[in-house]
């Protein structure tokens, strides 16, 4: 694997010089900076720039007088520039390097790392999707210190709808901040349940549309469906979100959080959530009802099918507007 490190001048002249038109799923695209205009602005700089890579050899004139890149930095730079598809990924933890975009055409792909405040930029190249799983794995991942005994192996997929999301995370909050194992409907009636959200509302839920719209009879409609869905597990003695979901919502659990986004017009994304007692991700699906799509995996899950899950979207589901908008667009 090469790997390129580069000025913000150098980039620009490579990108210009490959003579491919930026497209909509381009890195380039939409980050700061490398609008038309400012590349345009810097001509004094690009001679330089142009100079100093005629001298290592990495661009040359061909028989019309025209500069050239050479054939790999040709190719690395037909990906950059007009990929077919383009993952983002930026990580939440303090690091030199945190936001990398993931560039590809067909099995081919270029990784297009953002150094801090736009410093700098790696460029390696090639990536196929196995080799990205080990950088997910070790750059991304990291060692968590976790013992091979205590690591479990398991696999969950569901979707959520709004109101059974937001009763999920009630459940959570009554478990963690009201010491109980299991739980009764009417717990989640009570007062100190509206203190206990509206002091550790991690979820940015409305206090406010919670007491207005849900009763008794809500409540346990909605319950049954997450029983019915497995998030749920029912007991004569109530009811308790299953033990792998809390665990990775519980937050001292959590390592790091994960944004994994696809550039494309619809701009879809989730969050990654790293933690010690296995991986979570939660995507918004796009559809005309709020919904949540959750992802859990166990520890002993493979790199490669962790990565694989990071960069699969759920199916966009329009609304009848969304679907007129895009027939007048097609």
């Amino acid at each position: 694997m090469a790997l390129l490190v580069l000025r913000k001048e150098e980039v620009e002249v490579l990108s210009l010089l490959s003579r491919v038109k930026i497209n909509s799923f381009s890195v380039l695209k939409g980050m700061e900076g490398f609008d038309e205009e400012t590349i345009k602005s810097n001509k004094e700089e690009h001679k330089v720039v142009i100079s100093d890579f005629a001298k290592d050899g990495a661009i040359w004139k061909d028989k019309e007088g025209k500069l050239r890149l050479i054939r790999e930095l040709q190719g690395v730079f037909k990906i950059i520039n007009a990929p077919e598809k383009t993952y983002r990924i930026k990580s939440s933890s303090n690091r030199a390097l945190r936001e990398h975009y993931y560039s590809k055409i067909g099995e081919l792909g270029v990784l297009f790392s953002v150094g801090k405040d736009g410093a700098f930029f790696n460029i390696g190249y090639p990536f196929k999707d196995q080799l990205m799983s080990t950088w997910f794995k070790d750059e991304i991942i990291g060692d968590l210190g976790i013992n091979e005994e205590e690591k479990k192996d398991f696999s969950l997929d569901f979707n959520l709808l709004g109101d059974e999301f937001n009763i999920m995370i009630l459940s959570l909050l009554i478990q963690k901040n009201l010491n109980k194992d299991d739980f009764k409907i009417e717990d989640l009636l009570k007062e100190e349940v509206y203190n206990d959200l509206e002091r550790d509302n991690f979820f940015d839920l409305n206090v406010e549309k919670y007491k207005e719209n849900y009763d008794e009879n809500k409540f346990k409609k909605i319950i049954d469906k997450l029983v019915d869905k497995k998030v749920f597990e029912a007991s004569e003695e109530g009811y308790k979100v299953k033990n792998e979901i809390s665990s990775a919502f519980e937050i001292d659990n959590i390592r790091d959080i994960v944004e994994i986004s696809e550039i494309t017009p619809f701009m879809r994304g989730k969050n990654f959530y790293i933690t010690n007692k296995g991986f979570m991700y939660i995507e918004p699906v796009i559809s005309p009802e709020p919904e949540w799509n959750i992802k859990l995996e166990g520890l002993k899950t493979k790199t490669y099918d962790l990565f694989k899950k990071a960069i699969d979207f759920s199916y966009i589901k329009p609304s009848d507007k969304l679907k007129e908008e895009l027939k007048r667009h097609m």
